[in-house]
């Protein structure tokens, strides 16, 4: 009994020490300006590859790119690259 206990403690240490990622957070505008749904599509589509991204959230009011992102697997210059791949320069606000 008490092997199994120890066992199902150690399997569940393990697991919570892996299931716990670094999420880095990005804020950036992008030049030209987002007009339209299109816009925020061709951003959100391409940029979803950058390795390490999670989540994309896109403002044409705000004129703004909100990008969740695990920080060991990439930089602010993978993004820069990769808007730059589809005609955006960026710039961080926070």
């Amino acid at each position: 009994m008490k092997r199994i206990l120890s066992s199902a403690f150690l399997a569940m240490l393990f697991v919570s020490t892996f299931a716990q990622t670094k999420a880095d957070t990005l804020v950036v505008t992008p030049t030209p300006m987002m007009h339209c749904e299109g816009c925020e599509n061709k951003i959100k589509s391409n940029i979803r590859f950058v390795k390490g991204t999670k989540k994309i959230e896109t403002s044409v009011p705000k004129q703004t790119v909100t990008i969740i992102y695990d920080g060991r697997k990439t930089t602010f210059n993978d993004f820069v690259a990769a808007f730059k791949k589809i005609g955006y320069s960026i710039q961080k606000v926070k």
